[in-house]
């Protein structure tokens, strides 16, 4: 079975409070893109074994072992499985590959055994694993709610609207943002949160891009607000995706040749940049 583990951006990322078991509760809204590792799973004769063509990740701390130690647990079936993961989602980048690859291990092994798991269940191994990696057991768009883990899909038009992506060449540890995170005081749902709770439109979402954590990560990092400005300046609008690295730029027909343009320039500075579809 091979399947694709798609990336994701927050397009809204509010940071409402701090909670007693030290997560915070957020409001997000998330959108998967055609950006994807790639995951293959064969039964074996015993035994789990995981592995990636980044040697980084070849451990147990690896979220898509995770999920699949979980898995086997939850649903009393001996471990009999060989996974292997293609990256191409940037490690470190903010688009979430590892709760990615968790979600998708724990929907392709309950397909693989034939549902020994419920939906409710696949959710709460995939809190148990990470914040993000419920959001990927669902299709498309979704709203974020909780630590992350409380999930309401969302239709999203994304009216031909496309994803400009520049990654640089360095990781940042979400720990470390939220460590450096200051809530200043109690705050409201941003409007558009509101807004979107039945559906959203890209065109008009994209002029209300929002991310507390790029409080933090603008300030660390010049080379980040460097770029985000650029984009600014080329299609109009620009947001670091979760805690970074990774910066964004939604981009509609009317700017899609200015943004192949931007595509060239941040290439020509050596860091990784394409345009996707929304997935």
């Amino acid at each position: 079975m091979i399947i694709k583990s798609f990336a994701k951006i927050n397009s809204i990322l509010d940071i409402l409070r701090k909670r007693a078991d030290g997560y915070h509760d957020i409001f997000s809204i998330m959108h998967k893109i055609n950006l994807y590792d790639e995951i293959e799973i064969k039964k074996n004769g015993g035994g789990l074994y995981v592995e990636t063509d980044i040697e980084e990740l070849n451990n147990k701390g690896n979220l898509s072992y995770k999920a699949a130690e979980l898995f086997f647990k939850k649903a009393s079936i001996k471990p009999q499985v060989s996974i292997h993961i293609k990256k191409h989602i940037p490690v470190g980048g903010g688009l979430g590959g590892g709760s990615s690859n968790a979600a998708y291990t724990l929907k392709a092994l309950n397909e693989m055994f034939d549902y020994p798991l419920k939906t409710d269940e696949l959710f709460n191994l995939a809190s148990e694993i990470g914040s993000d990696v419920a959001f990927f057991l669902v299709d498309g768009s979704a709203i974020a709610e909780g630590k992350g883990e409380k999930i309401k899909k969302i239709d999203c038009d994304y009216e031909g609207c496309k994803v400009l992506l520049v990654v640089p060449d360095f990781s940042i540890s979400t720990a470390y943002v939220y460590s450096k995170f200051k809530l200043t005081n109690a705050k409201g749902i941003n409007k558009m949160a509101i807004t979107v709770k039945d559906g959203c439109r890209m065109s008009i979402l994209k002029q209300h891009l929002h991310n507390d954590l790029e409080s933090v990560v603008l300030k660390e990092f010049d080379l980040l607000k460097e770029i985000k400005e650029k984009m600014i300046e080329s299609v109009g609008n620009g947001l670091v995706s979760g805690s970074g690295s990774s910066i964004f730029s939604i981009i509609g027909a009317e700017v899609l040749q200015k943004g192949r343009r931007l595509r060239e320039f941040f290439r020509e500075k050596g860091f990784f940049c394409e345009i996707f579809d929304f997935a």
